[in-house]
This record gives structure tokens, sequence and C-alpha cells, in this order.
């Protein structure tokens, strides 16, 4: 079967058609990861609509003001506010509200795709394909907004600059702020668009003051959250990433970067015997062996052993060593691209995927799939940019990668899902068998877990001070974060409770290797194989 490009509004109605499909049977998701600080904030907002982080929450190891625990400007929780007002707060109903801004992300690519390819609906094709596309769209957090506001910033100014026109300039800079107040990274657009744009006239015009008010915008919020909160929040975010040191060495963090960017944009590894032919495949092939022997060499990578008992996880090593080869060859694709044409496309395309590549690498405390959600429209412009200069027709076999990209993609976001609902499922069979025997239950850990042990009336855990009345329950969630050490002569053990979400798939799992929301729980972002169940460890004060 020949790919056909449609014409004509088809594209909007298929593209719209396909990530629906994609994505409603995941409306009933639990609230996940960072879902329940968005959330919290909304309802905050509802009742307080210019105080947005007035009030306090236990969101690591004691109660603190929600603007020290939350590290995103706040544009996406008034959006969750009014999705909340109008039509509740259920799982249902905040997911159905985050549908709109999924498919603007992937209506967007297609847009820009319009300006820089022959085959847009191909690139919007590829965008929802990918792993990272389904997972940030089926939560709550701030990621698939804030891409969707990137692309259409981009796709303005793109369409403004030459000629220039004021309001579609204009549109891009109100679009670049609104990106800003979603999630601090979308302020990379203005460098970003100010080489595009030099690029393109060689000298600096009047279109630099356009830029020039996103800056003054997000200056007037550092102004402002000074005011509320007596520091302001971009500054308190910088702050905190400033404060976090990286553990892994610079070999397992380009490692570790290189592994998320394939597996999150994984319609890369599939569309390898169309980029390059066999010459290519040779090289991947290469490359996946030289990557797997640098990791057998390193015998662990960040603070995750590859070698245990003696033994080398072979498993585990193909897929990160296919991942690896995945993320270098989006890049090889940029550079590739921008050596080829030397447009202004092109350097847009090249600075696009550096500058994630690097903020992952180099400047966030963590490599998380979720800040990978930038990379998945480049990525998607780059492979059929990279397929329409072939001399051959590829594109009657463009299908298979898509098809076998969308299965993973489906594949990973249900393992998710079931991640998800084990977190939701845990308190309400633990609430059951506790409830007879304690008149309280407290808790560790955080995330959607917390969310649902508060609806069942329990209580976080603070370390500091440390209340551990006699008698009460405590329940230790081993595969979530802030977990700290009970004191032995205080606690004594009762029982746990565990659940599998899947069997053969990981998506953040210490034993292994996937750590799809941070690398501190493994280098990959899912891993194919035997997987450990989540188990919540019961004690009892004495």
């Amino acid at each position: 079967m020949n790919w056909k490009e449609p014409r004509g509004v088809w594209p909007v109605w298929a593209l719209t058609a396909v990530s629906l499909a994609c994505l409603l049977p995941f409306l009933g998701k639990a609230f996940h990861i960072d879902d329940p600080l968005f959330i919290w904030t909304a309802q905050h907002i509802q009742a307080h609509p210019g105080d947005f982080y007035g009030f306090n929450v236990d969101w690591g190891f004691e109660e603190a003001p929600m603007s020290l625990a939350m590290l995103n400007p706040p544009l996406a929780c008034y959006y969750t506010a009014a999705v909340g007002t109008v039509f509740g707060w259920s799982e249902y109903a905040l997911h159905a509200g985050f549908l709109l801004p999924a498919l603007a992300l992937v209506l967007g690519t297609y847009a820009l795709a319009r300006r820089f390819c022959s085959h847009p609906f191909a690139a919007a094709s590829a965008t929802i394909t990918t792993p990272v596309f389904l997972l940030a769209s089926t939560s709550l957090m701030c990621d698939t907004m804030m891409v969707a506001l990137w692309v259409w910033a981009v796709f303005f100014w793109v369409e403004g600059i030459e000629p220039e026109n004021p309001r579609r300039l204009m549109l891009a800079a109100l679009l670049i702020a609104a990106c800003g107040l979603t999630k601090y990274f979308g302020l990379s657009l203005v460098p970003l668009l100010a080489v595009f744009t030099w690029w393109q006239k060689r000298r600096f015009g009047r279109w630099i003051l356009y830029l020039a008010s996103p800056i003054l915008v997000l200056a007037a919020y550092q102004w402002l959250t000074a005011r509320l909160y007596g520091r302001g929040l971009l500054w308190n975010a910088t702050g905190y990433v400033a404060a976090q040191h990286i553990t892994a060495g610079w070999i397992s963090r380009i490692i570790e970067t290189l592994s998320f960017s394939g597996g999150c944009v994984f319609l890369v590894l599939p569309a390898l015997p169309l980029l390059w032919g066999r010459k290519g495949m040779i090289l991947c092939t290469a490359g996946t062996v030289a990557a797997g022997g640098i990791m057998v060499a390193m015998k662990k990578v960040g603070g995750f052993p590859v070698l245990a008992s003696g033994h080398f996880n072979w498993l585990f090593l193909v897929q990160m060593a296919l991942f690896v080869v995945g993320g270098a060859v989006i890049l090889a694709l940029a550079v590739a691209d921008f050596k080829r044409n030397r447009t202004p496309d092109s350097i847009l395309l090249l600075l696009w995927v550096a500058g994630v590549l690097f903020f992952l690498c180099a400047v966030n405390w963590t490599v998380a799939g979720r800040n990978i959600l930038p990379l998945a429209p480049a990525a998607a412009l780059l492979l059929v940019r990279r397929l329409e200069f072939q001399e051959t027709d590829h594109w009657r076999h463009w299908w298979w990668p898509l098809g076998i990209s969308l299965a993973v993609a489906l594949t990973v976001a249900w393992a998710d899902w079931r991640l998800a609902g084990s977190a939701r499922e845990a308190p309400i069979t633990l609430k059951s068998r506790l409830a007879p025997s304690f008149d309280q239950i407290a808790f560790e850990g955080h995330w959607g877990f917390q969310y649902y042990m508060e609806q069942m009336g329990a209580k976080p855990l603070a370390r500091k001070p440390l209340d551990l009345a006699p008698y009460r329950a405590v329940i230790v969630p081993l595969n979530h974060a802030c977990l700290f050490e009970l004191p032995p002569d205080r606690v004594e053990s009762v029982g746990a409770l565990q659940l599998t979400p899947t069997d053969w798939i990981s998506v953040q799992s210490f034993r292994a290797g996937a750590g799809y929301y941070s690398d501190e729980w493994g280098p990959a972002p899912f891993v194919f194989g035997p997987a450990a169940p989540d188990t919540y460890k019961v004690y009892q004060v004495k």
C-alpha cells in the first residue's frame, strides 16, 4: 500500500480521529505521579483565583508551602480549574478536558509541518505514534499543554517573520509567554526563534521587540510571585535545579539522555531501514554493539547495575543499547538535515533537538520521559524530511514503522495506566484490611498514591516532627519517592500488600531499571521483560 497524503480538511479530521482513538481508552486512568499537585492547586484556584499557591501541602518529608513544592508556573492549573469547575473533578472529567491540549499539539505539528515538508500528515501521524505523546497526554501535568503552545508559537512566528506580519508575530509572542507560564522550559523558545530569525534575515530589527515581550511577562510573574510568596518562583525553580547535584557520571548521563530519547520517540528505530538503507543498518548495528559494550565495561549505568550476581542482564542491555542508538539517530538526523540544507528551517530543527538534549543531559536534575515530549514533533519533522530527500520511494513502506511504533506506544501507555491503577487500588485494599484493627492510618510516599490515601482518610507521615502515635498503622510503598526509614525500636512489620500492574513490561521500577518519570529508578524509559510487583509494607507503631 502506498502512502497517500490527504488534502483539504481531511487531514485535520483524520488526525483528530486517530488521536481520540488512541487517548479515549485511557480516560479513566487514575491520577498519577504529580497529577495531585495540579489538581489541588486548581481546586485552590477555584476558591482563590488570585492566590494560586497560597496553601500548604506535604509533598516531601514535611508540610511546606505549595509555592515551594510546585516547581512549575500555574497556567496549566488554571486550565485544570476551568475544566473541574465545568465538568467536575473525576478522572474521566479531567482527562477528557486534557484531550484538547493533546489535539492542539497534533494539529499544531501538522500546521508547522506544512511549512517544513511536503508530507505534513505523515509528520503529525508520526508524533501520535511516539510513546511519550501517549503517556504525557494521559496525565494532568503541564507537558502536553506546554508543547502544544510551543508548536503553535513556532508556527505563527515562522508564518509572520517573512514578510513581517505584526499580528502573527504578536500572537506568537503571546503563545511564547503562555508557554513559559505553563512550564519554564517554554521560555527557551526566545533564543531558539532569535537564532532562527537572525539566520534568515542576517540583521536585527523590530522582530526582537516581539521576542522581548515574553521575557517581560515572565519578569512580571517573577515580581508578582515575590510579592505573594516572599520569593520569585522563577528563581525558586532555577535555585532548586542548581541545588540538585547530578550523581551519575557524564558518560552515564549521556547514555541515559540518549536512551530516554530513543525509547520515548521509538519511531526512529523501526524507521531505520528507510532512513539510510543497508549502510545505515550496518552503522546502527555497530552502534548498538558499541553502546552495549560500553555499558558492559561500566557494569552499571547511573545507579542501576547491569551486572548482578555475576551475570549481565542481557535483555536489559539489548533494549538499552537500541534506545541509545535511537537517541543518537535523532541527533544525527538534525545534523545531517542542517549540513544538507543550511536553511533557517534546518537550523531551527537542529537547535530544537540539541536544546532539549542539552537540557536533559546537563541542566535538569533528572532525566524524565515527559521532558522528552518537546523532542517528538521535531523528530517527526526530521524523519519526514529525510524520507523526502531519499532518491527512491520509501513511502509505500511508511505504514510499517508507524504501526510498530504505535503498538509499542499503546503497550507502554497501557502499562502506565496499570501502574497508576495500582496506586488507586492499594489504598482501597489496605483500608479494608486495616480499618477493623487501627483507628489511624498514616503513610509515606506521594504521587497518586497520596491522593487516594487521603481520600480514604489517611494522613501523610512527616519526617520532622515524626509523629508515631501508639497503635497507628504506617504504610510504606517501596516503589515510590520521598521514603525514609522508620526507627526499628518504634515500629514492627505486620504484613505487606503486593500488586503486579503488569507481568512483562515495566515503566517505573527499581528492579527492572525502568524510570520513565525519573532516571533515579532506572536508565531506561521502559523495559520489556519480567516485572516486579509493587510492594506496600505495613507497620504497626508499638
